[in-house]
């Protein structure tokens, strides 16, 4: 079941604001500080923390660094809700900071490394979501040598959701390739040259010609196209789960951007739910041009206003009014026109 509705109320850049997302491919594009890292957050966090009782509340803590906070500050409250269809997951949000020690006389000594969100309302999809991938934007797999150890160990207070990719990641892969990925995995193999193995708790690339490239070493498109493999391989990314990519065309050489588009697309015709935030311009136009009249792709633009930020949507990348992508590629040609360059 596709989720089909966000609603967001008094949440970091989000004031009000409603977005119709029942695509398989939701591309999400904006400015920098429209929220559109926060709101793949939001998603994650919010389908991955339902606590249910027999009467369809919630109450429960996250624990894990979220960095989120109310937009303003004389309204306490914050409201996330996500709709299946007729059922929804309704939270209310209330950041929990790290928590101090002090001693017998009321000193502060130190504090300690949890920090959580007190999370409550009411859930009429009591069924908590299986096949949740959110990919950030950041490289972790090269960081992986001792690195959940030390969470585990010592608690530390990383971003979780950097934390999950990496315990994803590093999870035992299938027998057999899943059917899912069966005309992707092809695609990403040839892209690496290779498939990826761990050794150690160290991620390498081992390309066809036996060389063993460690991902510390390897470019950074070839780590993200190489992580993905991995989640399809560890069954991560299967039918009728939600794939949240934070910038996946970051870093990546443009020639790669179709191929990636065309993986995105093949994704959604197989069942996978996939929200994208880009600041790219090649990426949604790819998608836009290579999907066909049977693919359930929408395109979203967040923007700022005085309320906060709004979204507005269509079936088109190029439709959209609010797109500051194509705006800026048409002054810089417009620039290129009044400098007289060939």
């Amino acid at each position: 079941m596709l989720i089909s509705k966000i609603e967001i109320e008094n949440l970091t850049a989000f004031e009000k604001m409603e977005m119709n997302v029942d695509a398989n491919v939701n591309v999400i594009i904006g400015e920098n500080g429209t929220g559109k890292t926060h709101l793949l957050k939001f998603i994650y966090m919010t389908l991955i923390s339902s606590i249910n009782d027999t009467s369809g509340m919630i109450a429960g803590r996250v624990f894990g660094k979220w960095d989120f906070s109310p937009r303003r500050e004389d309204v306490s409250e914050t409201a996330f809700k996500i709709y299946f269809g007729e059922n929804t997951r309704e939270y209310h949000i209330i950041p929990v900071p790290l928590a101090v020690v002090v001693d017998e006389n009321a000193e502060i000594i130190g504090e300690t490394l949890e920090e959580s969100i007190e999370i409550f309302g009411k859930d009429s999809f009591s069924n908590d979501k299986e096949g949740l991938v959110l990919i950030p934007a950041k490289d972790m797999l090269t960081h992986s040598p001792g690195f959940l150890a030390m969470e585990r160990e010592f608690k530390m207070p990383f971003d979780r959701t950097l934390v999950d990719i990496l315990s994803k990641a590093s999870m035992y892969e299938l027998k057999e390739k899943p059917k899912l990925a069966k005309n992707i995995l092809p695609k990403l193999e040839k892209i690496m040259d290779g498939i990826v193995i761990i050794e150690n708790d160290e991620f390498f690339v081992l390309k066809k010609d036996g060389q063993k490239i460690s991902f510390s070493l390897e470019a950074e498109g070839i780590k993200k196209i190489g992580l993905l493999w991995k989640l399809l391989m560890t069954g991560n990314i299967t039918k009728d789960s939600i794939l949240l990519w934070d910038e996946p065309e970051a870093n990546m050489n443009p020639k790669l951007i179709p191929v990636l588009a065309e993986i995105i697309l093949e994704l959604g015709r197989n069942g996978v739910q996939i929200f994208l935030a880009s600041q790219d311009y090649f990426l949604p136009k790819y998608i836009e041009v290579l999907m066909n009249e049977k693919d359930n792709v929408a395109f979203h633009s967040l923007y700022k206003t005085d309320n906060g930020t709004k979204c507005e949507t269509d079936v088109k990348f190029s439709f959209l009014e609010k797109n500051l992508i194509i705006d800026e590629r048409i002054k810089l040609y417009r620039k290129e026109i009044e400098k007289g360059v060939e």
